[in-house]
């Protein structure tokens, strides 16, 4: 009688990774689209992307279905950055890293069409969401900071900051103006706004 003790089910096949190939193209394509949305803003298309990457729309379709998608890409890799990058401002403990900050994010500004369109944004998917909360309150701690060493007036916010340095910013790209010593200025208006001042 033939043996039917059941054999032990073996293990489904593991999940596939990606192959190196794919891996390589959405590489490729994501990061055509950071410096492509840095020309032209949200004005970029797909296939704007695509001829940048040197790939077919179609393999751009394949790793990020929608614009949307390729949006929230760009965006997120913006944000973690540039919140990476102002952490390590905030090493240096200097009093007036805010200052520096400001110089720095108008510059950027200045050469990153798409910067502006995403912090102006509203509708953000869990990872824009998260990394711009962490931008936001690393320079929340630059601002305590200048605060704390008398170097701005204690009234303002950050969502005085933002203002301010959101409405120039807009301005001057609304215009075309790409000239850096426009944005430096702005950047020194920026920050002479928010020192502090004598009761009127």
């Amino acid at each position: 009688m033939p043996d039917q003790t059941p054999s032990p089910s073996s293990p489904g096949p593991a999940p596939r990774r990606p192959r190196a190939d794919a891996a390589r193209n959405r590489t490729r394509v994501s990061d055509a689209a950071v410096a492509i949305f840095a020309e032209k803003g949200l004005d970029a298309t797909v296939a704007d992307v695509a001829r940048r990457a040197e790939v077919g729309n179609a393999t751009v379709f394949r790793h990020f279905p929608t614009k949307a998608d390729l949006v929230s890409e760009v965006a997120g890799r913006w944000f973690e950055t540039w919140s990476a990058d102002v952490a390590a401002y905030l090493e240096h403990d200097h009093d007036d890293t805010l200052r520096l900050l400001l110089e720095e994010l108008m510059e950027r500004f200045r050469c990153d069409r798409f910067a502006l369109d995403a912090l102006w944004a509203g509708d953000f998917d869990d990872r824009m969401r998260e990394a711009r909360e962490q931008l936001l309150a690393r320079f929340a701690v630059a601002l305590d900071r200048a605060i704390g060493a008398g170097l701005v007036a204690p009234d303002v916010t950050l969502e005085d900051l933002a203002l301010l340095v959101l409405g120039m910013a807009g301005r001057l790209s609304a215009t075309g103006d790409r000239e850096r010593d426009s944005w430096q200025r702005a950047g020194r208006f920026a920050w002479a706004a928010i020192r502090p001042h004598d009761s009127v």
